[in-house]
Order: structure tokens, then sequence, then C-alpha cells
């Protein structure tokens, strides 16, 4: 994981128009959130079982996720190399389920070092601050 130093860190927006804003460079709220917190996430880079994220995290300071105006807080955006594990699993073999196979499994390296850090940093910061020049911040 690599952390990025980002005017965005720290500030407060509205919900609904930071997502607005978000979708339009290309992120979306990604799948671990809860009604308290989330992440915006981009994929920078895939090839093959290799992917490079950016996310930004945020915390929930009034409401909660499921409303367009809850009040978030940004925290510090990072990058994540995230390695898939491609095969079969050598302890738990091919399991069954109620539904068939199996499909997941655990990453093979869910926070790989990240080659050419620079270049994707720097990709991200141009994201960031397209981003941070757009949002209007709220004040709680």
């Amino acid at each position: 994981m690599i952390a990025l130093k980002s005017s965005i860190e720290g500030k407060m927006s509205i919900y609904g128009d930071a997502l607005k804003l978000f979708n339009a460079e290309g992120m979306d709220l990604g799948g671990g959130w809860e009604y308290d917190h989330g992440t915006f996430d981009s994929i920078l880079y895939k090839r093959n079982e290799t992917t490079i994220y950016l996310r930004v995290p945020f915390k929930v300071l009034q409401g909660e996720l499921d409303g367009n105006n809850a009040v978030i807080q940004f925290g510090t955006p990072f990058l994540i190399k995230h390695v898939m594990n491609i095969g079969l699993d050598e302890e738990e073999s091919a399991t069954m389920t109620v539904t068939g196979l199996e499909q997941f499994q655990a990453p093979e390296d869910p926070d790989a070092p990240i080659d050419r850090k620079e270049e994707f940093a720097a990709d991200a910061g141009k994201k960031l601050d397209r981003i941070v020049d757009d949002v209007t911040f709220a004040t709680v």
C-alpha cells in the first residue's frame, strides 16, 4: 500500500455530490462500504491476475451512507496492488457448495509491492486534483 498526499484529505462533502464527481472520473463506491464509512475505488492498471487500485477512504459525519445528503470526510488516498489467486486452493481443493463449485478464493497477495509506483501515483494525483477542483466542500 502506498499512501498519497492529496488536498482532498480531511475535506468534507455531501455524499451525493461527491459520488457524481467520482463516477465522472471512473471511480465507484467500493463494495466494502458500511453506513458509517466507505471508499471510492478506481482501477488504474489491470493485467492478467494483477490489479492496481486507487482508493479514497471516507467516513460519514452526518446521516448514513445510503442517503445522498450524508456528510462525508475524506481520509488519506492510497494505491494498493491486488494479485488474484489463479488455480485451485491447495489446502481446500475444489470444494463444492450448494450452488456448485466455490468461485471465491483468498488473493495470492492482497497488498503486493507496486512496481512503477511513481507513474501510478502521478496518474492518481491527476485524477484526485480534477475531483478536488470540482467538488463542493461542506462545512459541519
